[in-house]
């Protein structure tokens, strides 16, 4: 769910509107708004045609709608308003046009978010979407500011009124602003664009545990993303028919400095579950001992977070080992008779309570039957031998 791929510079989708602006100081407005129809037919069929699906442009939906409103004037035979105020009447009509699509903002951005498409495919749009919206809003706002601008310039006195200040304000602002807004959209849009590129990912999965996209790590914090579903890893140690837990961090979003095991973590997208199990241990793996193998991988969601978790065990037998992998950890160990005492007294977290029955029946069952069988037999000195007679 590469939400990069919805990053692009919507501002673009002014410049047929700016090629009209811009002819309008060398022809005439009917050569003008020939040569930009063309270049907005041409630019919509590009980005809604053979780019469909790819890259998204909706900034050329208003600027056609701008020229076929400016077309109009064309029919009603309106020649001199248009051969003294071309430009003016272009920006009228572009911010009457925003000002009504502002308002269908929230229920396409809702239709969007409940569609049928697959979350792949959505999370683009709603990104191409929003930056739309956003960089239609500084449009609509920075031109409303200008023609007020020029509303109280047309009312100032004859003699603070000057010809290159007129044709400023008429002529040039509109184009100006028009290519202040694209540049600044391409800043920003690059800006974003690199931030992501360090951000980490996370996968997302279905119901099935399938990839099916991904999604920025500090997006996946956020509430709206609570029904992302992701991958998780968390390794138990047990050591000497004990459980080694430790206190989870403060800022954790589930079970804020409850007791749990001492190693957890995302698997980032493109990652295995093995590589992520090697992260985490990271020089601790010594050879010689058992390595991590894979008890029970399960569901687990609460009003924070939804998850897959694959609960590994490491079963370390030598005093050497268990140090090693412990020494950057405070915790203890648990005996399974002292961790019984304690389940739903909220000792530990939501993870643990779910996962201990399986371990309860069988990593620590079978250690504590292999520590049964290597117990020694103790004589007693009062039994006598029991002396075997050959058979004759």
């Amino acid at each position: 769910m590469d939400i990069r791929k919805g990053l692009n510079n919507q501002a673009v989708g002014l410049l047929p509107l700016l090629l009209l602006m811009f002819l309008n100081n060398f022809y005439t407005y009917l050569v003008s708004f020939v040569i930009a129809g063309v270049f907005c037919v041409v630019s919509c069929f590009t980005f809604w045609g053979l780019f469909r699906g790819r890259k998204y442009q909706f900034m050329l939906l208003p600027t056609a709608l701008t020229l076929i409103l400016y077309s109009l004037f064309l029919f009603l035979r309106l020649e001199p308003v248009l051969y003294l105020h071309s430009p003016l009447i272009a920006e009228w009509l572009l911010v009457a046009v925003l000002s009504v699509i502002g308002f269908s903002k929230r229920p396409i951005i809702g239709r969007v978010r409940k569609s049928n498409r697959p979350a792949l495919k959505r999370a683009p749009l709603r990104t191409a979407l929003n930056e739309f919206f956003f960089v239609a809003q500084i449009a609509q706002n920075i031109y409303t500011l200008h023609l007020f601008i020029l509303l109280f310039y047309m009312i100032l006195p004859e003699n603070y009124q000057h010809i290159w200040v007129e044709r400023l304000l008429y002529r040039e602002a509109p184009l100006f602003i028009g290519l202040g807004i694209i540049v600044y959209e391409q800043i920003r849009v690059s800006m974003m664009k690199h931030g992501l590129a360090e951000e980490k990912w996370l996968p997302v999965l279905d119901k099935k545990g399938k990839v099916i996209g991904r999604i920025a790590y500090s997006v996946s914090l956020t509430s709206q993303a609570r029904h992302y579903c992701h991958p998780v890893v968390r390794i138990a140690v047990v050591y000497d028919g004990m459980l080694y837990l430790v206190k989870r961090g403060s800022v954790q979003p589930v079970s804020p400095e409850a007791l749990d095991h001492p190693f957890y973590g995302y698997v980032l997208f493109k990652q295995t579950f093995e590589q992520t199990v090697r992260e985490l241990l990271g020089n601790s793996l010594t050879k010689g001992e058992a390595k991590p193998h894979l008890l029970v991988r399960y569901p687990f969601e609460n009003e924070r977070v939804t998850q897959l978790v694959s609960l590994y065990v490491l079963t370390l037998h030598s005093e050497e080992a268990f140090v090693n992998y412990v020494k950057t950890a405070e915790g203890k160990l648990w005996t399974p008779r002292q961790i019984e005492e304690n389940l739903q007294q909220g000792l530990f977290s939501e993870y643990f309570e779910k996962e201990y029955a399986y371990l309860q029946h069988t990593v620590l069952l079978a250690e504590q039957y292999t520590a049964k069988r290597e117990q020694p037999v103790e004589v007693s000195a009062e039994t006598e031998p029991v002396t075997v007679s050959p058979t004759r």
